[in-house]
């Protein structure tokens, strides 16, 4: 008798202040078999860019070492600051296997992104007969290769990058079971950052991210000054999606939270009493923690 052992896939989310480290043991119900965290001190990261890949590399070997991870095969995220997404049309009767290589053509020619070589990937909207509606993935090659060097610089073997909002939702869907019928607005509330991204049909539309400077600082905000400020932010993008994007023809349905920051729970109380939109804070049953719910979405890709 043969048998055969798939190897695991590890998730590794690494931020300007932390990296964290999982493996899935059941998808249903999610159980982690591990899950790990690492402090990262302040300035070797910066706005999702490494600033000294020396030090980083000395780090990820101690947590490679420690968890007992080499040799690993793992997924990672790129840094929300710099993930473009964008909607975009191509000719209807292009196939699945034609719109990669369309793409590489128009981007830098007709479909104008903030770094000179890009990363991408794609989903399909829709194709009315005349045009095919995509939502685009696009971020920096260099940074991704930064990234992907310094993992396998530390015996890891990456094989896929990810988006955060997407494991975040993805998490989302894995834990609510039923079928959602809302345009949703997935809210990252982190501690160097807030993400914001429109989902309908399950598929992104739009993203906004908000980076925040001052780590230590922001530990100490003012909860009440805090949810002040998202409630506006939250306005913004709710009001740009129905009139802007959509001319007025559709809006947000509900609010779903999630994040590492310290005060999420407070946070969260704030808005849930001042909005009239409902609002869930995403909850794996206590059993993850808050900081672990995009590692636990990255990890869930495995089986999609």
């Amino acid at each position: 008798m043969f048998f055969s052992f798939k190897q695991k896939i590890g998730n590794l989310i690494i931020k300007d202040h932390c990296i964290r480290y999982v493996e899935l043991k059941t998808r249903n119900p999610l159980v982690l078999s591990m899950y790990e965290e690492h402090i990262i001190p302040h300035g070797i990261i910066t706005d999702g860019r490494i600033m000294n890949s020396d030090a980083l590399s000395l780090i990820l070997d101690e947590c490679v070492t420690k968890w007992g991870i080499k040799g690993r095969k793992v997924r990672f995220t790129i840094p929300d600051s710099h993930v473009v997404i964008r909607k975009v049309s191509v000719p209807a009767d292009l196939e699945d296997d034609e719109i990669r290589g369309h793409l590489y053509v128009e981007i830098g020619s007709k479909i104008h992104l903030p770094f000179e070589e890009a990363v991408f990937d794609y989903v399909v909207l829709n194709n009315d007969g005349k045009i095919q509606e995509l939502i685009l993935f696009a971020s920096s090659e260099e940074l991704v290769e930064q990234y992907t060097d310094i993992l396998e610089g530390a015996k890891l073997k990456p094989v896929v990058a990810d988006i955060s909002s997407l494991c975040c939702y993805r998490l989302y869907r894995n834990l609510m079971k039923e079928e959602n019928t809302v345009t949703s607005l997935l809210i990252q509330f982190d501690l160097t950052s807030e993400n914001f991204c429109i989902f309908k049909d399950d598929k992104p539309i739009f993203m906004r991210n908000l980076l925040r400077e001052d780590m230590e600082e922001r530990r100490k905000e003012d909860i009440y000054i805090v949810a002040d400020e998202m409630l506006k932010e939250i306005e913004h993008v709710v009001n740009f999606y129905r009139y802007s994007l959509t001319q007025g023809s559709e809006e947000v349905n509900q609010f779903i939270i999630t994040g590492d920051h310290p005060n999420l729970g407070a946070i969260f109380k704030q808005l849930k009493a001042n909005l009239v939109t409902p609002i869930t804070l995403l909850s794996a049953d206590d059993t993850i923690p808050y900081s672990f719910h995009l590692a636990a979405g990255l990890a869930l890709k495995e089986e999609e």
